[in-house]
């Protein structure tokens, strides 16, 4: 075994695009998108009544916007904004119990019609005070990590003028969750925090993509040991103190681009980032972009930078002012301008394997079917009780059959037998709710047909008896949780995507996937990856057991994420690879005394096996290349 540190010294200008794709680094908001939903108690539209909220840029909507959230707490419904400007004078506050007293454990929904066009405001000068710190909306965290499958997306939260010590969104949710598609404004003088996550702990594992944060003294803060977040296409713009700040929170980053004077990142906690273009003004050139600091541990590819005064400054002092006294080259790679990988500690690397990540090529999803909304086959018009108290098998099979590309699932159903999807169905969309809550069928539904379109399966918060896969069909799941994916013989050659996911017990063979935020919880084997490439942005795992297996000459990149062993971290290697290639950027969190004892358990053909020990070498990196 061999114990590696550092890897390449960066001399490529990586480009402004993503490699292999049209899309640039960073957010991307399309002022044009307009996201709608067919009438149904399921949509609460906040303009209606009772609420009667109106987005004219004049009107105080606190107490209807609060009235608005305190009633749809838990209820699995989505509270929907129409394009508009919803001026607040106070903090919205998401509640753990509804209007009704009902206990609440998330499964909220707050969706505008565009993230641009749709605007939360805070009136001037009501959070003036920078040391009595206030955000526009508080999304819970109610002291354990119960706060399940929560979401914000498509809004602007413009934190107006004269407000120091304003914080736009502190988010919070468990297992699966997201802020997709927001912008985060701040003028001169007004702001303390954009997207705050580190205001309560165990907040995550949940995802961030395209958001786009102006303004503010920390574009996005993180911090605590778990549960880990996830970011992608993230741009950052105009920030005083530091764009994004990490306190010891383990956080993914992809396609980061920000504008800026003051360093982009402070971090001290578990830090991966790829694909980023960090463009200095003004004071930067003084300063590096990125800072590491406290024994923190951070990996880095392809990361350019340009007019700062290195690309990272790296120290093991908790005085992360002494990252910006270095003088020279410091650790190998780490002047820049350009980073191409980087690893602030040793990485360990057995005996036959070779340096570097896998650099596994990355695919973005396929852009979801949007087609108006009165084309929707919605689920309940068919007869589906949306209850779940009763069998709403039959009702469904019409509704996916009927011919629409769009099946809607406005709330929570029984089944008493597999549903086929099939034919021209292109996108099926919840309301968060569940399917076949009581487990009473195996698989609820099965993907069957060779057709060339991709399907979009999202916003789930379960599917308890699972799906079967039996096409090579594109398959996307966004926003879904507890369900369990059963691969037959026809999915060999497809390409999955797997995006804010939670599952229990994950099998691949044959199959090229791409996974944001995936979360499997299980003692025993998480995942096995058999002959299939597996590329992982943000991966958080509970329980003991086996977290990765990679065999049959497959290759795996695990690139950011932890172990939060809470039972049997004796049960098994950590990660299992066999005949194959592995790349790991990865870390533990165990409070109970009993973590993985073995790290790594690698075999090639020649029957040799190696193992590497707790306290011998580490995931973070661990290079198994073949």
């Amino acid at each position: 075994m061999h114990r590696l540190l550092l890897l390449s010294v960066g001399v490529l200008l990586f480009p402004l695009r993503l490699m292999g794709s049209d899309r640039p680094v960073g957010a991307m908001l399309d002022e044009a998108v307009s996201v709608r939903f067919p009438s149904t108690s399921a949509v609460i539209d906040v303009t209606k009544a009772p609420y009667f909220a109106k987005g004219d840029g004049k009107t105080d909507n606190t107490d209807s916007l609060q009235k608005a959230l305190t009633d749809v707490m838990g209820a699995h419904k989505i509270l929907y904004f129409p394009n508009g400007t919803y001026l607040i004078s106070k903090t919205l506050l998401w509640s753990k119990k509804n209007a009704k007293g009902e206990e609440a454990w998330g499964m909220n929904w707050l969706q505008g019609e565009n993230g641009v066009k749709t605007v939360i405001r805070l009136k001037d000068g009501v959070f003036d005070n920078p040391a009595m710190a206030s955000s526009m909306m508080w999304c819970g965290g109610f002291g354990s990590a119960d706060w399940f499958h929560n979401y914000v997306q498509d809004l602007t939260f413009d934190v107006g003028e004269n407000n120091a010590g304003a914080i736009g969104l502190q988010f919070y949710s468990n297992n699966s969750g997201a802020v997709r598609n927001c912008r985060f404004l701040a003028g001169p003088g007004s702001g303390l925090v954009g997207l705050d996550f580190g205001h309560r702990d165990m907040n995550g594992p949940l995802l961030v993509s395209n958001c786009e944060v102006v303004g503010f003294q920390r574009g996005i803060s993180t911090s605590r040991a778990v549960n880990g977040q996830t970011f992608e296409h993230i741009t950052l713009r105009g920030q005083t103190q530091f764009g994004i700040t990490n306190e010891g929170q383990a956080i993914s980053i992809r396609s980061l681009f920000s504008e800026n004077s003051v360093p982009v990142i402070q971090s001290y906690g578990s830090c991966c980032m790829l694909d980023a273009n960090l463009k200095g003004t003004g004071a930067a050139s003084s300063v590096p972009a990125i800072v590491n600091f406290n024994g923190g541990r951070m990996f880095l590819r392809n990361v350019s930078t340009s007019d700062y005064g290195r690309a990272l400054g790296d120290v093991a002092s908790p005085d992360s002012a002494a990252a910006v006294r270095i003088v020279g080259e410091d650790k190998p790679g780490s002047r820049g301008p350009n980073i191409d990988e980087y690893c602030s500690h040793e990485a360990t690397m057995l005996s036959d394997s070779k340096p570097g990540s896998l650099r596994l090529t990355i695919k973005e999803p396929p852009a979801t079917h949007l087609e108006k909304a009165e084309k929707w086959a919605n689920v309940d018009d068919f007869g589906a009780d949306p209850t779940g108290l009763s069998d709403s098998s039959i009702a469904i099979q019409k509704a996916m059959d009927s011919g629409a590309s769009t099946v809607f699932f406005p709330g929570s159903y029984a089944l008493s037998k597999t549903v086929f999807i099939r034919g021209k169905v292109r996108r099926m969309l919840g309301a968060g709710g569940s399917i076949d809550y009581f487990r009473k069928v195996h698989p609820d539904f099965r993907i069957v047909g060779m057709e060339s379109d991709s399907l979009t399966i999202e916003h789930f918060s379960a599917i308890h008896g699972g799906i079967e896969i039996d096409s090579s069909r594109t398959l996307v799941f966004r926003s879904v949780s507890d369900c369990d994916l059963t691969m037959r013989d026809r999915s060999a050659g497809g390409e999955l995507f797997l995006e804010d996911f939670v599952t229990h017990d994950l099998k691949l063979r044959n199959q090229k996937v791409w996974a944001r935020q995936l979360n499997v919880e299980n003692e025993g084997t998480h995942i096995l990856n058999d002959q299939s490439d597996l590329w992982v942005l943000g991966y958080k795992t509970e329980r003991g057991g086996t977290l990765l297996e990679t065999r049959g000459r497959g290759n795996s990149e695990i690139l950011g994420g932890f172990s939060y062993t809470t039972t049997a971290g004796k049960l098994g290697p950590m990660f299992v690879n066999v005949d194959s290639s592995m790349f790991t950027f990865f870390e533990e969190v165990c409070y109970n005394g009993d973590p993985f004892a073995t790290l790594i358990e690698a075999s090639r053909s020649n029957n040799k096996t190696e193992k590497v020990l707790r306290g011998s070498g580490t995931t973070a990196p661990y290079y198994g290349k073949r």
